[in-house]
């Protein structure tokens, strides 16, 4: 049932665009546009300015605000957002944030996680193991076009339709969705 009203939603907002029917990051064109922006972007600014993302997928523990002991780091979620301007290119670009939970059971975060609006575009992953030979500036960008590809392709299984091929891609997309298998990457 829940991939049904998913369903319905995403046709609604087909069918009447000037609505907030959807949230910004569970629409496939809003994506999209992140997706175009960060194509765009200067290669060197966007290696300066997602450096801090990188490293913390690798080592979340380091940008918590409890002691590194006491977070559980397969439970961190690590977000990265940034903005769009109306013709799609990046205009401001967050500081990494994360969630996370604590051995005592407790739920930590550290960062500032903007409202959603309809230019903000969020990145949000686990824990990353980055093997030594995976290098940065080659590498990274591709994994952050990559991982919002997968985001739309999320959407599609969360609503229980198989997504389109140029969406069929591996890689974390969104953390929760109502899939049932239905084309499994």
């Amino acid at each position: 049932m829940s991939q049904v009203e998913e369903r319905a939603k995403y046709a609604a907002q087909q069918e009447f665009p000037e609505e907030d029917i959807l949230e910004p990051m569970w629409d496939p064109e809003h994506i999209k546009r992140g997706i175009e922006a960060l194509k765009a972007y200067q290669l060197d600014d966007f290696h300066r300015e997602f450096r801090d993302y990188y490293k913390a997928l690798q080592d979340p523990a380091k940008y918590a605000s409890d002691p590194r002991e006491s977070v559980v780091v397969e439970s961190a979620r690590i977000y990265k957002a940034f903005t769009i301007t109306p013709d799609n290119r990046i205009d401001e670009i967050d500081d990494v944030a994360l969630s996370y939970e604590c051995q005592d059971g407790s739920d930590g975060s550290a960062g500032r996680v903007r409202e959603m609006d309809d230019s903000l575009i969020v990145c949000a992953m686990p824990a990353l193991d980055i093997g030594e030979s995976f290098d940065y500036e080659d590498e990274f960008h591709k994994l952050v076009l990559t991982h919002l590809v997968a985001q739309i392709r999320d959407i599609y299984l969360d609503m229980g339709e198989e997504p389109p091929d140029e969406y069929k891609v591996q890689g974390v997309g969104k953390l929760n969705i109502h899939g049932d298998g239905i084309g499994e990457t």
